[in-house]
C-alpha cells in the first residue's frame, strides 16, 4: 500500500500510513479534541509562507481538521474515499488515511482529497497478554496494541473478545506485525472481511496467492480495480486489498484493489518533496537504504536526525522520514524519531524474568515480546542469562507513556563505564548536574568534562548549559549523551539534537 503524504512551497510527499486523526467520533476510547482553528484559504495561511502548493499526506484530525507535521488541513471540501462511506465528520481518532490537498508548508493548508486505509476488518481468532505485551490474532495478523491505541465501540483491551469481528488500523513493523493505532468493534452484520498485504506465492493456474503468511486468497470470482484492472496485474510483492469472506485460513474474495495502481495519482513524483512515517525494516546500515512502511529511503551523511541519532535507527524504530523522492527513493534530508529515544548501559542492578524487567542506573526497563534480546546465552538469549550486580547491560529502548519499553538488550563482556542518552528533564547550573528520566541525576562539575555540540564539536560548559532546556509543558526537553565511569562524575556530554 501507498502510505503517502506532501507538504512544503513546492510538491511534496509525505506517508504516513496510521495516522492518528482526534476529535471525530468513532465511539468510545475517542480523546477529546482541542479547539480548532480558523481554516485557511488557498492563498495562505495566518502564519504561512503565503503560496500553497500541492501535497499529498496524512495527519490528525480536530474538529472538522487534520492536522500533520504541524499544519492544519480545513476539510470542509474534502472528498472522503471509504468502502463504510464516512464522511470528512466521520473520521475519527487513530484512523489511518492518505490525504491530497494544498499546503504552505508552514501552519496551515486544504485537503482535497482523503482516503481511509484500514488494514483489516475481520474476526479474531485468538488473544494474548503474554511477555508485558497485549495482541489479538485477525485474519492471520498479529495485531499488537499499546498505550497510544485507540478503542472505538469496545472497552479497551480487556473489552475484546475471540470470534468478535474488528476494523484495525495501524503500521506494519519489520516482522511484519500490525503495530495498532485503532481498533474498532463491528457489528457481525457490518458487511464483507478485508485484508490488505503483500502478494506472495502467486499461483495463476489456480486463481490463488497467499496474504500475511499463511491467509490462501482465492480470487477465481473476484473483480478488480482500478478500472480496467485484470488478474494479469497480480505478481508477488504488490500490495492489494482484497474484499470477500474469510473462512478459517481460506478468503474468498469478490473484490481486489491493487494498491499500487489505486495510488498511482497520490504516487511521489521524481523531485518531490517526500515524507514516509512508519517502522524501519530491511536496515543494516547508515548511510543505505532500507523501507519505511515498504517504501524505499536512502540516507546519506548529510541526513539530520531529530530526537535521535543515526546510531538509533534499527528495525522496528518508528520514524518519519523526509526528503526528496530521486528514482522512486526518498533521500532522506531529515529522520525523525517518532518515540522518545533512550539509551542506558551500566550494571544490572536487578533483574526479574518472571515480570519481564531488568533495572539499570536505577531504571526499570520493561522486556517484552518484541524486545531484542543478545545476553550470550548457550540456549539463546533471555533474561534469565543476567545476573544481577555481575552483567553489564546496553540497552535501548523508548518511552511509551511512563513506561520504559526496550527494543533490545545486549549484555557487553565488560562494565567499565555508565552511560545514558535521553531527554533532559531537569537541570542544576549552579552544581553542573542534569536530571533523565526517573531521577538519573548525572553531575557534569568535573575540571576534565568534556562537552560538545550537535556537530560533535568542543564547546564550554557554560555553552553547553546554555543551550540544555529541560522538558516542560509543551517542550519534550534536549536529547543529550552522558558518559563516564560513573555518572558521579562525567567525563563526556555530547548534544544530540
Amino acid at each position: 500500500m501507498n502510505n503517502q503524504g506532501i507538504r512544503g512551497t513546492l510538491p511534496v510527499l509525505a506517508s504516513v500510513i496510521a495516522a492518528v486523526l482526534m476529535g471525530c467520533g468513532g465511539g468510545g476510547g475517542d480523546a477529546p479534541p482541542p479547539p480548532a482553528a480558523p481554516p485557511p484559504s488557498l492563498g495562505g495561511g495566518t502564519g504561512g509562507t503565503g503560496a500553497q502548493a500541492p501535497v499529498v499526506s496524512s495527519g490528525t484530525m480536530v474538529k472538522g481538521s487534520i492536522i500533520l507535521n504541524g499544519i492544519r488541513y480545513d476539510d470542509s471540501a474534502t472528498t472522503v474515499t471509504d468502502d463504510r462511506n464516512r464522511t470528512a465528520a466521520q473520521l475519527a481518532n487513530g484512523m489511518a488515511i492518505k490525504l491530497r490537498g494544498r499546503s504552505d508548508d508552514n501552519v496551515n493548508g486544504v485537503a482535497e482529497r482523503v482516503e481511509v486505509e484500514n488494514e483489516l476488518r475481520a474476526t479474531i481468532q485468538s488473544l494474548s497478554t503474554l511477555n508485558n505485551a497485549q495482541s489479538f490474532v485477525a485474519g492471520g495478523v498479529t495485531v499488537i496494541v499499546d498505550n497510544q491505541t485507540v478503542y472505538a465501540n469496545v472497552s479497551g483491551f480487556a473489552g475484546l473478545a475471540q470470534g468478535q469481528r474488528v476494523e484495525v488500523h495501524g503500521l506494519r513493523d519489520a516482522s511484519g506485525n500490525l503495530r495498532a493505532t485503532r481498533v474498532e468493534a463491528v457489528g457481525a452484520g457490518d458487511g464483507v472481511d478485508e485484508l490488505r498485504g503483500a502478494v506472495s506465492g502467486l499461483n495463476v493456474a489456480a486463481s490463488q496467492f497467499t496474504l500475511n503468511n499463511g491467509i490462501t486468497v482465492n480470487y477465481s470470482a473476484a473483480t478488480f480495480s482500478p478500472a480496467g484492472t485484470t488478474a494479469s496485474a497480480l505478481a508477488n510483492g504488490l500490495v492489494v486489498e482484497v474484499r470477500g469472506a474469510l473462512a478459517g485460513n481460506v478468503f474468498t474474495a469478490t473484490q481486489i484493489d491493487v494498491e499500487d495502481l489505486e495510488d498511482s495519482a497520490l504516487g511521489a513524483k521524481e523531485n518531490e518533496k517526500t515524507e514516509y512515517e512508519g517502522f524501519v525494516s530491511g536496515f543494516s546500515a547508515h548511510p543505505g537504504t532500507f523501507q519505511v512502511n515498504s517504501r524505499a529511503v536512502q540516507t546519506t551523511s548529510s541526513t539530520r536526525f531529530v530526537g535521535g541519532t543515526s546510531a538509533d535507527l534499527a528495525n522496528n524504530v518508528k520514524v518519519e522520514a523526509e526528503g526528496v523522492t530521486a528514482g522512486g527513493v526518498l533521500v532522506a534530508s531529515k529522520i525523525e524519531f517518532k518515540q522518545t529515544r533512550v539509551l542506558l548501559y551500566g550494571l544490572a542492578s536487578a533483574v526479574n524474568s518472571a515480570s519481564g524487567t531488568v533495572t539499570v542506573l536505577n531504571q526499570v526497563v520493561t522486556v517484552n515480546a518484541q524486545t531484542k534480546l543478545d545476553t550470550r546465552g548457550t540456549n539463546g538469549s533471555s533474561l534469565n542469562d543476567l545476573v544481577a550486580g555481575v552483567d553489564c547491560v546496553e540497552v535501548r529502548a523508548y518511552l511509551d507513556g511512563a513506561t520504559l519499553t526496550a527494543e533490545e538488550v545486549k549484555a557487553p563482556s565488560s562494565c567499565s563505564r555508565e552511560l545514558v542518552q535521553a531527554r533532559v528533564v531537569a537541570e542544576n547550573e549552579t552544581t553542573f548536574t542534569l536530571t533523565f528520566l526517573n531521577n538519573l541525576s548525572a553531575s557534569l562539575g568535573g575540571a576534565g568534562t568534556q562537552f560538545r555540540n550537535t556537530a560533535g564539536q568542543s564547546i564550554s560548559r557554560a555553552e553547553f548549559f546554555a543551550a540544555v532546556v529541560p522538558a516542560s509543558g509543551s517542550n519534550v526537553g534536549t536529547l543529550v549523551k552522558v558518559k563516564g565511569t560513573t555518572l558521579g562524575s562525567v567525563e563526556e556530554a555530547e548534544l544530540q539534537n
